[in-house]
């Protein structure tokens, strides 16, 4: 099943999915650019496929991050977007996040591409040690979806 399945068919067994209109390749490589002059990781290309799918994608208690901010007024929220919540880590000067790259949310921790290694992971939000690895974005959407 492709991912993009995967998505259908959780947004039809659960309601408070959302998904975003498909992010741009433009926007994709503008932001790309931008995550490689602060020696953040590129977007890798499967992630790029969920982006040119759903640019972001909320579903408690799982948060992926796109390329735009969305403003939530019903909520008094805004979604941040890739840039916003990866220049957190510059302006606290972690170095822990070099060539690592936030992609969204997990209940308490974070979830990150790792550039050094090329894998996905989960990390604790607070120390930065690695809960779980994932060689692939499906095989950490196949987890982070089925707790």
């Amino acid at each position: 099943m492709t991912l993009q399945e995967k998505i259908l068919n959780l947004k039809n067994k659960i309601e408070n999915i959302i998904t975003f209109q498909k992010a741009e390749i433009a926007k994709i490589d503008f932001v790309n650019a931008m995550l490689k002059n602060d020696n953040f990781s590129e977007i890798p290309s499967d992630y790029k496929n969920f982006l040119m799918f759903t640019n972001g994608l909320i579903m408690p208690p799982v948060e992926l991050y796109g390329t735009e901010n969305v403003e939530r007024a019903k909520y008094n929220y805004k979604f941040p977007n890739i840039i916003e919540v990866n220049k957190i880590f510059i302006d606290n000067k972690n170095p822990l996040m070099k060539n690592r790259l936030m992609l969204g949310t997990f209940a308490f921790d974070i979830l990150i591409f790792d550039g050094n290694d090329n894998l996905y992971k989960i990390l604790n939000r607070f120390n930065f040690e690695t809960i779980e690895t994932f060689k692939s974005f499906n095989e950490l959407f196949d987890y982070i979806s089925e707790e």
